[in-house]
């Protein structure tokens, strides 16, 4: 029988073994919304269980086990406060983690990572083999879980569409065109902040439809449309921007979007895409970007890809050599021009 020794690395892995357990009880104090009922000032346990409909005893215990990983602390009275860490899970703070923890341990979340060891294995996705289908039209007929899906895209944990907006100067583009963009998270923080530029919000029926409310402030200055950009894009942008798109996808469809990209765009028009950027030899850079590719592994067919592999995507479609632009995210913009 082993031992317990102070050697840091065993207690690390035995850590790493289990941090599943740990992403499941934050979940569930995301649902409790135990961080917001603290916003104000520490609360009894008798009084949180009794707002947020738990077992006072279960819900005792949960925070014990919160607070001994610094998410909240907990006196000998049984009051929950706040922590820097229990902080970051607050509805109302930005950046958020709360719709993060909520869709990580979502049910297709959970099921398909759990199937890991397929996608290794036989190279397939391991959320099509558990669901039968692909995560997009998966997410077509499980609204409610779309819906988180949306929300944690568009309360981007690490701020990327403010950090890209503050990295690049929209200040002078007429028309941004925005590919794949969703709810158009992206696209209302670079309006908000550049009132002389217009938008094209571009994306499937099913996605644009649940954006006009939330785009209604720009009504005068924006336009939704819906499509495939497997089929075209809409014509006429003076910028077009593909945000976490090129990543959903293999090789070979990644090519038919950017051709169908510079179709449209015609002559020496910008294309900002942004992704995340892995290093050829790991262990160079943030390790959570190694965790998005194998996310990809799961989830989809895509992939997070070095600068390289952008580049022979992009210029075998009629666009130029990448300039990078890295932002306080772990996002980086590389804009390249129609040639």
């Amino acid at each position: 029988m082993f031992t317990s020794t102070n050697n840091d690395s065993f207690a690390d892995m035995a850590f790493l073994a289990r941090a599943y357990q740990v992403s499941k009880m934050i979940q569930v104090a995301v649902a409790l919304e135990l961080a917001d009922r603290v916003a104000d000032g520490s609360q009894s346990i008798s009084n949180l269980a009794l707002e947020a409909n738990a077992k006072p005893s279960m819900l005792l215990r949960l925070c014990r086990a919160l607070a001994a990983f610094g998410i909240f602390t907990l006196d000998d009275d049984g009051n929950l406060s706040q922590t820097a860490r229990s902080e970051t899970l607050r509805k109302d703070v930005k950046p958020s983690l709360y719709h993060a923890a909520m869709y990580w341990t979502s049910p297709h979340q959970w099921a398909s990572w759990a199937n890991l060891e397929h996608a290794v294995r036989t190279g397939g996705s391991a959320f099509d083999a558990v669901f039968g289908t692909s995560k997009f039209e998966y997410l077509k007929t499980n609204p409610e879980e779309a819906e988180l899906f949306d929300l944690f895209m568009q309360n981007s944990p690490d701020d990327r569409h403010a950090a890209v907006v503050a990295a690049y100067d929209f200040s002078k583009v007429g028309l941004v065109v925005d590919i794949g963009g969703g709810n158009g998270a992206l696209l209302s923080t670079i309006l908000e902040v550049n009132p002389q530029t217009r938008g094209l919000l571009f994306d499937q029926e099913n996605v644009v439809e649940a954006a006009h409310q939330a785009l209604k402030d720009f009504a005068g200055r924006l336009q939704v449309q819906a499509g495939s950009f497997f089929e075209s894009i809409p014509v006429g942008g003076d910028v077009y921007t593909m945000s976490q798109i090129l990543h959903d996808w293999d090789d070979e469809h990644c090519l038919k979007i950017l051709a169908n990209t510079r179709a449209a765009m015609g002559f020496d028009k910008r294309l900002l895409v942004i992704e995340r950027l892995l290093e050829p030899e790991a262990g160079q850079t943030n390790p959570m970007i190694y965790l998005a590719d194998i996310n990809m592994m799961v989830n989809l067919h895509g992939r997070e890809r070095t600068l390289s592999e952008f580049t022979q995507l992009f210029t075998a479609c009629g666009f130029g050599t990448p300039q990078i632009t890295h932002t306080r995210s772990p996002f980086c913009i590389l804009e390249t021009i129609s040639i």
